[in-house]
């Protein structure tokens, strides 16, 4: 180990260190064979790195879920439809 460092050609960081977008969780998932093949494929033809295609995917359909769920409860409101339970 040195005694001293020369940092004057260091790159400074600028910005957050944690992105502002929301944290990452780094879980293990067990894919079929095709669909990771297809999230690869897919990917490279993308040019995204398929784990960022796959975070894509899921996260357009949770939201088509979502505005599903919406959809639906404006119509039982405009047909004044009461929900059981």
């Amino acid at each position: 180990m040195k005694k001293e460092y020369d940092f004057t050609k260091a790159k400074v960081h600028k910005g957050p260190i944690v992105s502002g977008k929301g944290n990452k969780v780094q879980k293990t998932f067990r894919l079929d064979e095709d669909v990771f093949e297809w999230l690869v494929t897919e990917g490279e033809r993308r040019g995204l790195p398929y784990q960022t295609l796959m975070n894509s995917v899921l996260k357009q359909t949770m939201n088509q879920e979502a505005s599903l769920l919406e959809r639906v409860e404006r119509l039982e409101a405009k047909l004044n439809v009461k929900k059981s339970g």
